[in-house]
């Protein structure tokens, strides 16, 4: 099973994607995947997912 991630930003590429051997239901690899990205700087605004550069947080450039 694969679960993939997509940053939200109109400009932006980076995406994440997570696969696993085991079956797992899919609301728990995502809800495990989201997590795991909220470690690496990934922020889940109103549903929609942010790379740490596009995050509504972040700095601007």
């Amino acid at each position: 099973m694969a679960h993939t991630i997509r940053c939200a930003h109109d400009d932006c590429d980076e995406y994440s994607l997570r696969a696993a051997f085991q079956p797992t239901p899919r609301e728990t690899e995502a809800a495990d995947h989201r997590r795991s990205l909220a470690g690496d700087g990934w922020s889940d605004v109103e549903g929609r997912d942010y790379c740490p550069a596009h995050s509504p947080g972040a700095p601007r450039a």
